[in-house]
């Protein structure tokens, strides 16, 4: 027999090491995607139940509006409509109304312009002897019409100095001849106060209708548009002079 030794093959433990350690590895790599898989499962599932549930009715009914919120948009839908219908007549009235100033504005421009020319007319043919142009007569008075702005008080003394006196009425005819001439000016008729009578500058109780448009501060009279109206004292207004010519 032969004394020599035979060489077997060692096993490759080396080889197998490592083939369980990747088969370790691998098992374990499943195991963890598994359990990824669950825990994202789960974090869904949670996640889903704190959404509102579109099927449940307290969410079904809150996309309609309230009763409050739709008697809200009936009126404001009325409001809409006549706000519309108001400007859509407004608009459909407005040639009208212009038609209707420009009527009124031409008529009255044309009656300012015949009483100028009345008053020129009066001053030319009716010219009042000693006294200036611009002064003309009529029964037995010279007037001055004066187109300047003054205070009652301030009307009384232009008046004065001019040698006459602020218009004074004295009867209906003249009266009515003074309104032909739609002559706005100052008259010397005041009142201590409301309540009170009116009474003309000489301290005689004052006849005439005197229409009380001012209550509380209109305390003298003014001739305008035809009537006697109160006025503010203090508030400038056109104003006529007048001499009583002599017999």
């Amino acid at each position: 027999m032969n004394n020599q030794t035979q060489n077997y093959p060692e096993p490759n433990l080396a080889k197998d090491s490592r083939k369980q350690q990747v088969r370790g590895k691998s098992t374990q790599s499943s195991i963890s995607v598994i359990e990824q898989e669950k825990t994202y499962m789960e974090l869904k599932f949670q996640n889903a139940s704190h959404y509102p549930q579109w099927n449940d009715r307290s969410y079904q009914c809150k996309c309609l509006p309230s009763p409050q919120e739709e008697i809200v948009a009936v009126i404001l839908g009325i409001i809409c409509f006549v706000l519309t219908y108001t400007l859509v007549r407004v608009i459909t009235f407005i040639p009208s109304i212009l038609t209707f100033v420009m009527i009124n504005f031409v008529a009255t421009l044309k009656q300012e312009q015949n009483n100028s020319s009345r008053i020129t007319r009066l001053q030319k043919e009716d010219h009042c002897g000693r006294f200036p142009k611009d002064w003309f007569t009529y029964s037995n008075n010279c007037y001055y019409i004066i187109f300047e702005e003054k205070t009652w008080n301030g009307s009384l003394t232009a008046c004065a100095s001019r040698n006459s006196t602020l218009l004074y009425l004295d009867n209906e005819e003249e009266l009515t001849f003074l309104k032909s001439l739609s002559i706005m000016s100052w008259i010397p008729v005041f009142r201590e106060g409301r309540g009170h009578p009116w009474m003309w500058q000489n301290g005689s109780t004052c006849k005439l209708q005197v229409l009380d448009v001012l209550p509380e501060k209109g305390n003298c009279a003014v001739l305008s548009s035809g009537d006697i109206k109160s006025d503010d004292c203090e508030f400038p207004n056109f104003y006529t002079c007048k001499h009583k010519l002599e017999n």
